[in-house]
């Protein structure tokens, strides 16, 4: 399989993610969305955990709303994104309307990332698409 050149991301992108790929470990809590706010009762209740599988992969769960949840990360340097590499899986418990509605998003959202960026204040920021486009809905994660 050949790769296109315009595909590629720039070798800066990939070189700042991978050295700050490993610091992605650890216990996260959702804080916010940046285009569909979190109500002040679910911020900061789901959490993610990433632990390092490989030197490009990363384990992934936590519990959400409700549910618990596990996957994968890993990271395609060629193009420099994130991209999960098995489908989520979770146990089935019900709760609040409100928190399925929460869970059903969180859980789309996830599977959606494509970036990622650790702030200078330690945030674990996620993006769903390409980082310049303004309508990219963001998930805001603080450590734990």
């Amino acid at each position: 399989n050949q790769v296109d050149p315009a595909d590629q991301a720039p070798s800066a992108t990939i070189q700042a993610m991978r050295a700050s790929f490993g610091s992605l470990e650890g216990n996260w809590l959702l804080s916010n969305y940046k285009h569909s706010p979190l109500p002040a009762s679910q911020q900061n209740r789901a959490t993610l955990v990433l632990t390092k599988q490989a030197d490009d992969a990363l384990q992934l769960g936590g519990r959400s709303f409700i549910n618990h949840y596990g996957g994968s990360f890993s990271l395609d340097e060629t193009k420099g994104l994130l991209v999960s590499t098995d489908p989520l899986i979770s146990t089935k418990m019900g709760g609040s309307t409100e928190d399925m509605q929460a869970e059903i998003t969180y859980y789309n959202l996830l599977t959606k990332v494509t970036y990622f960026e650790l702030t200078s204040d330690g945030q674990l920021v996620l993006y769903t698409g390409p980082k310049e486009d303004r309508d990219t809905e963001v998930l805001y994660f603080t450590k734990k």
